[in-house]
Parts: structure tokens; C-alpha cells; sequence
């Protein structure tokens, strides 16, 4: 696994992947968690066209944060993150509404494997292991594959 840094709404994801020895015909296992709602809607489709153009069966995992919080439509009790995040210091910039998912991830080239919620994530994957994991349902898990 290599950790790549990166400033998506600057930066090309190609060069910047290439700089660090990732070659473009071979499959990968992208991870990109907590980053997309501090993207501009264009840092997205960015890495989302270059993502687009991974082979076949390559990999995503990402998380997302719900575009009713982003746009002040529904709270789940975080207004004190929403006043602050995107109201005060206009951090936290693109959502996507859970139903949208699948489309979005199709109109790039993937097909969506798993959609969940941190509570369902924290049932299936964490709490077997005796861990405790804190969540949110501002945010959601997604797992893609090229197609």
C-alpha cells in the first residue's frame, strides 16, 4: 500500500499517482476516505475521470458525506459541525444524497458492490472484533469496482 498525498482540487491525480510509481494498466485498490466533502464539485469530477479510465476489476473505496447536511435540509443532530464545518469555515463543500450513488459511480465507468451506512459498516466489520467504532450518519462507506 502506498500513501499518496495530494490537493485533489489543484492537483492531477494521474501525475501525481505516476510520481509515485503507479502504473496505469495494472489493477489497483483505491482508497479515499474523508476527503470528498473538503472537494470542489470540479476536484471531483477530476478524480472521477481519471479514476473512469482504470482497468477493469480495479478497486474504490470512499466515503462520502450526505448532500441534505451539505445543504442544510436535514441535521442529524450535528448542527454544531454544520455551523461550523459549512457554515463558519465553508469546509465541508460536496455531498452526494445516498439514492444517487449507483448513477453517479455509473455515469464514471463502476459498479457500485456495497453502500452503507457507519452504523451498518460498525455491525458488520468492527464490532466482531470487540472494537467500538464512534459513527456518524452524516457519512456513508462506498465500495465500487471498474466495470
Amino acid at each position: 500500500m502506498t500513501l499518496v498525498p495530494i490537493d485533489f482540487d489543484r492537483e492531477g491525480l494521474g501525475a501525481v499517482l505516476t510520481s509515485h510509481g503507479y502504473v496505469a494498466a495494472s489493477n489497483a485498490f483505491f482508497i479515499w476516505e474523508a476527503v470528498t466533502q473538503y472537494l470542489t464539485k470540479d476536484g471531483i469530477e477530476t478524480t472521477f475521470r481519471f479514476l473512469g479510465q482504470a482497468p477493469v476489476g480495479t478497486r474504490l473505496a470512499f466515503t462520502y458525506i450526505r448532500q441534505d447536511f451539505i445543504d442544510g435540509r436535514a441535521m442529524y443532530g450535528a448542527d454544531y459541525l454544520y455551523n461550523t464545518m459549512v457554515l463558519r469555515d465553508r469546509s465541508f463543500l460536496f455531498g452526494l444524497d445516498p439514492e444517487e450513488v449507483a448513477d453517479f459511480l455509473a455515469g464514471h465507468g463502476w459498479r457500485l458492490l456495497e453502500h452503507l451506512s457507519y452504523e451498518e459498516l460498525a455491525a458488520r466489520y468492527v464490532a466482531p472484533t470487540g472494537r467500538q467504532l464512534l459513527s456518524t450518519p452524516l457519512e456513508r462507506m462506498v465500495y465500487a469496482e471498474k466495470i
